[in-house]
């Protein structure tokens, strides 16, 4: 008989991961175990986390989104040049943002185009707008946007308390609602979601209004982070995106994520670059280190998963 897992793989991985990276970065400053190097620690795995989980529900109907960092890089330009200056006109952009979102979906699905292709060419719309309306970094980031990213409740670093709401929410709502089944559903066996009679359109159009809405809420809080406005500050947040998504269990195939992970995955590609800083390596080599860090782990994943077949990255 076969003994249950007392902690799921896809949970354990992820899981593992984070604490490899962070008791290296406990060992060279003891002092991020304090609330203040917790928050620090932390905080920009919050905007990461956001573009995982926009990221995480485009695969999980079998997609992806190619444009996502660039969209975070174009929603940091809108919340720091547009909406200071002319708040409407700022909600507006955010709105059409979402609109064109819901649009991509429907046409991925009637067109049957691979979203690779579509994406990519997004990510050129995105950084043309976003270098129009902020052609050098800079910007005025309004007072509140920072406020809800810098507040500091007592005991627990609100960091901390972000990521552990994302985790539980996102995990509520694609294993307890209706609509997070179908989404899972329609990754998984499209074909008996159609032969239920429920519309395959409307659901990867839901889908992407949420890739498109998580995207918005990264931006806003990268620029609350950073009080900047840069059309190039996000464009690698495409790839740590869906790198997270797969550290945390997630597949290309669809079907198949896990949100708990996910958030786990994403702080562990936050941690891997404050942990190759305080190494003093140099950033040029930081991106190939977390290529090798993402290789290693789909690696093991496989070889748990399948320790009697020929893995395959």
């Amino acid at each position: 008989m076969q003994r249950k897992q007392i902690i799921p793989t896809d949970f354990l991985l992820p899981l593992v991961s984070v604490v490899v990276v962070f008791i290296p970065i406990v060992i060279l400053k003891p002092r991020v175990l304090q609330y203040e190097g917790l928050n620090l620690l932390f905080n920009m795995a919050v905007p990461v986390t956001l573009a995982t989980i926009g990221q995480l529900f485009a695969m999980t109907i079998g997609e992806i989104d190619f444009s996502l960092g660039n969209l975070v890089s174009l929603v940091t330009c809108i919340v720091g040049t547009v909406i200071p200056s002319n708040f409407s006109l700022g909600l507006i952009f955010l709105a059409g943002i979402l609109l064109i979102y819901v649009l991509i979906g429907a046409f991925l699905y009637l067109k049957k185009l691979p979203s690779i292709i579509v994406t990519i060419g997004m990510s050129f719309v995105w950084t043309g707008i976003a270098v129009t309306i902020q052609p050098h970094p800079g910007g005025n980031v309004p007072k509140f946007v920072q406020q809800i990213v810098s507040f500091r409740p007592p005991w627990i670093p609100l960091p901390l308390i972000y990521l552990g709401a994302l985790a539980i929410g996102i995990h509520v709502i694609l294993n307890k609602t209706n609509f997070g089944i179908l989404v899972r559903g329609l990754g998984g066996n499209q074909k008996a979601i159609h032969q239920a009679g429920h519309s395959i359109l409307r659901i990867q159009m839901g889908a992407f209004l949420l890739v498109g809405l998580f995207g918005i809420l990264s931006g806003a809080a990268l620029a609350g982070i950073t009080t900047s406005a840069d059309a190039n500050l996000a464009r690698n947040y495409t790839l740590l995106a869906v790198a997270s998504v797969i550290l945390g269990g997630g597949s290309f195939a669809g079907g198949k994520v896990s949100p708990v992970g996910a958030v786990l995955g994403a702080c562990t590609m936050t941690l891997v670059g404050t942990l190759l800083t305080f190494l003093k390596i140099s950033p040029d080599w930081q991106i190939g280190a977390q290529g090798l860090i993402i290789l290693m782990v789909l690696f093991v994943n496989s070889l748990i998963k399948h320790p009697r077949k020929v893995p395959y990255v």
